[in-house]
């Protein structure tokens, strides 16, 4: 008897509880059952040139008829009707100022009911001219050589897509090579201009996710007597007849910026320094290396030493201008006639050296 009473009890209990519910969404069910359109999901977004790509999968439910994407607070909108042919949807949204933002896409019906609020919100970014100066050209080495200008590329990543070099040709032309290899390599331009001064390079990328491309460009200063030498001459120690010069001599001209070269000791230092024989030994100055500035109608106009005018051991450098002084270009050869100086001014050894572009 009294397990029937607690039955009882228990099932107007529930009665109780329903009509509660059934009162609290009474408002929600005055014109009947609400039925809201499928969200949709999987968004993303990809980056573009002041425009972003907004993509979602499409609801399956067949009565949508558009989807709006807000943006700004919902203060901007864009309306696009369903694609009935592709799950997926890619929209692009242009005139966007370069910066970050956040869409929010509703699924409507004709009636303008539209998918549950802020049930599909997505993030992207928009990039410009901003974005665009913070990139950099590919990173190369550049030299002249016999067979034209050697140029030697650093890897890059995947967002790097080409690098455009521009140059003159030997015909005075405006040239182009465009380079894909991602991976360090080396190449020539074989019909460069001999007197050529500078490249200019045009780097494209892609970055992750992005739908645009974007461009690096700088001009490259380069130096038509910059490269390999072979180094013939006399040298002449007014103080030491036992050091003399160390020919035949391989050297490189290296670039310091657009007119001014080191020259590079590659058989022994491997490093800035002037070679020489004591007593037919191999040997070196120290404290002695040899730069020179060459202005845009190749003639030297200056030779310093690198460690000082004077260094620490009062050893300095001076064009002597009874020399041929020039650099040709179409030869490439360079011929030059300078003083290593010591003490002060004192002239203490000479050099009279012609070098012969490998």
């Amino acid at each position: 008897m009294i397990q029937k009473y607690l039955l009882m009890t228990l099932a107007v209990a529930l009665m109780a509880g329903c009509t509660k519910m059934d009162n609290a969404y009474a408002p929600y069910m005055e014109n009947g059952e609400l039925m809201y359109p499928g969200v949709p999901y999987q968004l993303e977004t990809h980056a573009g040139r002041e425009r972003i790509e907004v993509q979602f999968t499409q609801s399956r439910d067949p009565n949508i008829s558009k989807y709006i994407l807000y943006w700004n607070n919902r203060q901007r909108k864009m309306e696009v009707a369903p694609d009935r042919q592709q799950a997926v949807m890619k929209v692009i949204v242009p005139q966007l100022t370069e910066g970050d933002y956040t869409f929010e896409i509703v699924a409507a019906y004709k009636d303008g009911t539209g998918s549950t609020p802020k049930s599909a919100i997505v993030s992207g970014r928009a990039l410009g001219s901003r974005f665009e100066s913070e990139l950099f050209i590919r990173k190369i080495q550049a030299a002249n050589c016999r067979k034209g200008f050697a140029l030697q590329f650093f890897p890059v990543d995947a967002t790097c897509r080409f690098t455009d070099v521009k140059y003159r040709n030997t015909g005075g032309a405006a040239a182009q090579k465009r380079f894909t290899d991602m991976a360090a390599f080396s190449d020539t331009l074989a019909d460069i201009l001999p007197e050529a001064r500078s490249l200019v390079l045009r780097t494209a990328y892609v970055p992750e996710n992005c739908i645009d491309t974007f461009f690096a460009e700088a001009t490259v200063p380069v130096h038509p007597a910059s490269g390999s030498f072979v180094c013939s001459g006399n040298m002449t120690d007014y103080t030491n007849a036992t050091l003399t010069g160390p020919y035949p001599w391989n050297i490189t001209l290296r670039q310091v910026n657009a007119h001014t070269l080191e020259l590079v000791d590659d058989d022994q230092t491997h490093d800035v320094f002037h070679k020489i024989l004591n007593g037919g030994s191999p040997s070196y100055y120290g404290s002695f290396g040899v730069v020179f500035t060459i202005d845009d109608a190749n003639k030297v106009t200056a030779v310093v030493n690198k460690y000082g005018q004077p260094s620490g051991n009062d050893r300095s450098a001076q064009l002597d201008p009874s020399g041929v002084n020039k650099y040709d270009p179409v030869a490439k050869v360079l011929q030059v006639k300078y003083w290593m100086n010591q003490p002060g001014a004192t002239h203490r050894t000479l050099f009279d050296e012609t070098m012969t572009m490998k």
